[in-house]
């Protein structure tokens, strides 16, 4: 009696550790590097534990300002003057030399507003000024703003101009070649999933094989493969200048077409696996017996078959639409320089410029446009569930 009454103790201490691995590898992989995206688009120590002396000085005291930044960067070595003298250039062009020229002799400038200005005459412009001021916080929203395009002027409202809105013209153009690589994607896999699904077991393995082995080709080799294949004296444009359908060979790569083409035969297996799962489960009677009722092949594929694909061509799609906004390799070697995506922008930050709070900030605007779609998705779905019961 008593080791039946300890049992359901021990089924629930079991269930609990089998949650608690799932829990934590999601912690580990998702929310930490999560987190520490979001705290990296956001910190920004390495300026203001830098300028402890100049946070303190008063705002309308030009001479306690100037003494306090002639004293920071005083105290500073050579690897904490280049660093900062690097993040601040990143704001407005010419601020590396100056950090640099005054940081080395800023113990014989007279710490003044008129010894630095005698020093260099650019420390009397006030934009020098306002940029240290707006940095020199721990937390700074300067990536977000730079991001977003929002800018605070000086009587502390939001201002935006066309030029600074490149990020979200670079987002648009993301979601743009997404959505083009996703419909292209949907058209040729649909009926690739079909002759797998409905056509003979020979048919069905040597289509499936060509798949699964493009599947498994690393996404660099295909999409080199097609750069060869593409390229001015490719196979592609030699074989159309033989035929004579052009005089002379065309541009297909280095541009949105190229980008498309190697776009989306590197994204087709991720929407035909999916439609082949749910084609297979539909029973090939159902569409005899629409035949036998009187329907016609094209009456009984569009009011039998097709609705019951739609669950397949809708995760084939959504997986293939979410990859394509996180595509870099594909596009920065088939496109043109109107054709990058966002991973491009972040990869650069990364490797070239080394600002990883961009990068940081950008891959943040990237999951929240994603979070916000399949919000928008589950939305749709909830109000078209709420139509077909209503109906």
């Amino acid at each position: 009696m008593s080791h039946a009454k300890s049992q359901p103790h021990g089924s629930r201490f079991a269930a609990f550790l089998l949650l608690l691995i799932p829990t934590a590898i999601f912690l580990l992989i998702f929310v930490v590097p999560l987190g520490s995206i979001i705290s990296l688009s956001l910190e920004n120590t390495a300026l203001g534990s830098r300028f402890v002396t100049f946070n303190a000085a008063a705002e309308n005291n030009p001479d306690q300002r100037a003494q306090a930044v002639l004293q920071d960067l005083g105290a500073m070595d050579q690897k904490q003057l280049g660093e900062v003298a690097r993040m601040l250039n990143q704001e407005k062009s010419g601020f590396r030399s100056l950090i640099l020229d005054t940081g080395k002799k800023a113990k014989t400038i007279p710490p003044s507003m008129g010894g630095l200005v005698a020093f260099d005459k650019r420390w009397a412009e006030p934009d020098y000024w306002e940029i240290i001021s707006k940095n020199a916080g721990a937390i700074s929203w300067r990536h977000y703003q730079k991001v977003s395009g929002l800018k605070l002027d000086a009587a502390g409202n939001l201002t935006i101009a066309k030029g600074d809105l490149i990020f979200m013209r670079v987002m648009g153009r993301t979601l743009v070649i997404s959505v083009e690589v996703t419909l292209l994607t949907l058209l040729i896999s649909y009926p690739v999933a079909f002759a797998v699904a409905r056509g003979s077991r020979r048919t069905a393995a040597t289509i499936l094989t060509i798949v699964m082995v493009s599947f498994w080709t690393s996404v660099l080799v295909r999409t080199t493969a097609w750069v060869v294949l593409l390229q001015t004296n490719g196979l592609i444009n030699n074989l159309l200048v033989w035929l004579g359908i052009v005089r002379e060979p065309i541009q297909l790569i280095f541009n949105r077409f190229g980008a498309l083409v190697a776009m989306t035969h590197v994204l087709l297996p991720f929407a035909i696996l999916p439609m082949i799962n749910v084609m297979r489960t539909i029973p090939k009677a159902q569409s005899d017996a629409s035949r036998s009722l009187g329907a016609g092949p094209i009456e009984t594929f569009l009011r039998v078959y097709f609705p019951q694909t739609l669950r397949g061509v809708a995760v084939g799609g959504g997986t293939v639409f979410i990859l394509a906004l996180g595509f870099y390799i594909t596009p920065a070697l088939t496109g043109g320089p109107n054709d990058q995506m966002l991973a491009y922008f972040i990869a650069d930050f990364v490797n070239k410029t080394l600002n990883w709070g961009m990068a940081a900030a950008l891959s943040v605007l990237l999951l929240l446009i994603v979070i916000l779609l399949i919000c928008l998705g589950k939305l749709i779905q909830r109000m078209l569930a709420k139509r077909e019961r209503a109906i």
